[in-house]
């Protein structure tokens, strides 16, 4: 996919979300898969999102109850994989169990879980008092190192090759209790 087809993927989810928030005056929340460079749908993207979806779904039913997830929509397009829900909990509640997703699923590095609150505002890890998230490769906040250029676009692709190859070459009822 060319650079121009994601950024207009990105912006189409982004007024969706807008809209979603506006509409249903309930947190957003928007699952996406971290793949760096310009095909998000590698293989084992499909059953990596599969997975996070599905722990992650399950997590926020958990703490909302059977009612909390409403208005869902599941997408594929230029940006990879993308499920966008409106959410009837606390944004801060919500955020929370995304950044546990994040951090507890095996495949949760790859997952990209941000939250709107009512009024179309983002929330952040630094709304709970946590810091920026960690590259792939160290500890320092990905971002900076994305900024700096600090590691090699193949090295930062082999890790996620390799977290993607779990998917694709572990059977299902191997990791299906995450």
């Amino acid at each position: 996919m060319s650079l121009h087809a994601i950024l207009a993927e990105r912006e189409n989810r982004w007024n969706l979300r807008q809209s979603l928030a506006a509409r249903y005056r309930q947190a957003v929340l928007s699952l996406t898969l971290n793949i760096p460079g310009t095909n998000k749908n590698p293989d084992g993207a499909a059953e990596a999102f599969t997975r996070l979806h599905e722990f992650l779904y399950r997590a926020v039913r958990r703490q909302g109850g059977e009612s909390s997830v409403t208005g869902s929509i599941l997408r594929r397009g230029a940006d990879g994989f993308c499920w966008i829900t409106p959410v009837a909990l606390d944004p801060l509640r919500l955020k929370a169990i995304c950044v546990s997703v994040e951090e507890e699923h095996f495949l949760g590095r790859l997952a990209d879980a941000d939250v709107l609150d009512a009024q179309g505002r983002p929330v952040n890890r630094v709304h709970l008092g946590l810091p920026p998230r960690s590259c792939f490769l160290c500890d320092a906040p990905a971002a900076r190192c994305r900024r700096e250029g600090k590691h090699p676009p193949e090295q930062i692709g082999a890790y996620v090759n390799n977290l993607l190859n779990l998917i694709v070459h572990t059977p299902r009822e191997e990791y299906s209790h995450v």
